[in-house]
């Protein structure tokens, strides 16, 4: 086990939040003897505990949360989706007591580099596609965390695997050793301040990515998005830019994107035209993508095949259908007001259908009423975000309150022209009337795969 805080054995842990993460984190503590106390608010019938609800080292204490900290505890364990400032966890700080990440506790067992990847926007389609680079190159690759499969799932397996990890703001808040040979920040936009108390404390836990860096080291910076740009780090930055030269990185020089070493002849990396995801912003995830898998010396000869294969991920500006020279996009996994705008930028001016709205998540929804205004034919409002959305674009674009999205996608259709498009870009949560994203872009899915044409 390598982080710091582990120099001492655990023999009982508090696991808090079961779900994929934290059964994760619950498995591994069990395969290491350590006995676990797994606390979540929803009941046991509600979450798939698989071997874990039969295991005599193992309590289970659900429903609600307790009262008191269990006594004899010699960590704490959090998983993503619970607050940092829940009264369970601040009662084990005040006793002392380490509070850790899921991906914390991975990281001390992972016998392999950790490439970590964090921003606002692009992080599960920048994770993918740097796996995809890095596996085209030879190499073994885990693509785990905050994407899908936990870091405390892939610890078992050969010696010398490449982790490319997906981290969330709540991930890393809560890490102390974690410490990734390469990592990026991609971007930053106001989101998650339902959480975080302001943009300022959102940018800080982001930052975390970096602090167990050393000058051995590789980060990814963004050299466009002046909240990133300036981060310091005290391992090499390597930029990535679409709008002007770097020393060190990765910039766009008209449609090639070229490699700057210093000391070394610029080189082409790739053509704007390999990459098979529209969007500007999926040429910025490709770009970071690329510079992390250069840090592993991916071989150069792999990179505009790769792009030109990777499909991408649902939910992330996917192509639904075309009908009747209409195109439908499922951009679900937009659920911030920065991942709408890059979602647009990639449609010409008067052709966006838009559904917007959710659970709002502390967004300032003015910030998007110019390029709605831009892009937009007409708006449909859906979800508890509905009014608050509406009234910060109604005198910039044609709204219509639709609050749900079967009507919002029966609307759509009839009023969208030959040319244009249909996207679903929410800007918003979905759990107000989904599960989580993949359900609502699945839904969206179905309502247009049965639209008659």
């Amino acid at each position: 086990m390598r982080a710091p805080w582990s120099q001492q054995e655990w023999q009982r842990a508090l696991v808090y939040g079961l779900g994929l993460s934290g059964l994760a984190a619950a498995r591994l503590l069990r395969s290491q003897g350590v006995e676990v106390v797994g606390v979540d608010r929803r009941e046991a019938g509600e979450l798939d505990l698989g071997e874990l609800a039969a295991d005599r080292g193992v309590e289970l204490l659900m429903g609600r949360e307790p009262d008191e900290l269990p006594v004899g505890l010699d960590g704490v364990v959090v998983s993503p989706g619970v607050p940092a400032d829940r009264p369970l966890l601040a009662a084990a700080r005040r006793a002392g007591i380490p509070v850790i990440a899921e991906v914390e506790l991975g990281y001390a067992f992972v016998n392999g580099p950790v490439i970590g990847i964090t921003g606002s926007n692009g992080k599960s389609t920048t994770t993918a596609l740097t796996g995809a680079l890095l596996e085209a190159s030879g190499l073994a690759v885990e693509v785990c965390g905050n994407i899908g499969r936990p870091l405390s799932a892939c610890t078992e397996g050969e010696a010398g695997r490449l982790f490319v990890t997906e981290l969330s703001s709540f991930q890393l808040e809560a890490i102390d050793g974690f410490h990734p040979r390469a990592a990026a920040l991609l971007n930053i936009s106001a989101d998650h301040l339902d959480r975080h108390d302001d943009l300022d404390s959102y940018l800080s836990a982001k930052k975390r990515l970096f602090a167990n860096q050393t000058e051995e080291d590789i980060a990814v910076i963004n050299a466009d998005d002046p909240l990133v740009a300036e981060v310091a780090v005290s391992s090499r930055r390597r930029f990535f830019s679409r709008l002007r030269a770097v020393e060190d990185g990765c910039f766009l020089d008209g449609d090639r994107v070229v490699e700057a070493t210093p000391g070394r002849p610029e080189s082409e990396l790739f053509r704007r035209q390999d990459l098979s995801l529209p969007g500007t912003h999926n040429l910025e995830n490709a770009m970071a993508a690329v510079l992390l898998a250069r840090a592993f010396d991916a071989d150069p000869a792999i990179i505009p095949p790769t792009l030109g294969s990777f499909s991408g991920l649902p939910h992330r500006l996917e192509l639904v259908r075309e009908l009747g020279e209409v195109l439908w996009y499922d951009d679900s996994k937009g659920t911030n007001v920065g991942a709408t705008l890059k979602s647009l930028e990639g449609f010409a001016d008067g052709s966006v259908h838009l559904i917007l709205g959710g659970r709002d998540k502390g967004s300032d929804f003015s910030v998007l009423a110019p390029v709605v205004e831009r892009k937009a034919v007409r708006v449909y409002l859906i979800g508890e975000a509905a009014q608050s959305v509406g009234t910060a674009l109604a005198d910039r674009v044609a709204c219509e309150r639709s609050d749900d999205l079967a009507t919002a996608v029966t609307s759509a259709a009839s009023r969208v022209g030959r040319g244009e498009v249909v996207l679903l870009s929410p800007a918003c949560a979905s759990f107000d009337q989904y599960l989580d994203f993949h359900a609502r872009g699945e839904h969206f899915k179905d309502l247009v795969r049965a639209l008659d044409g």
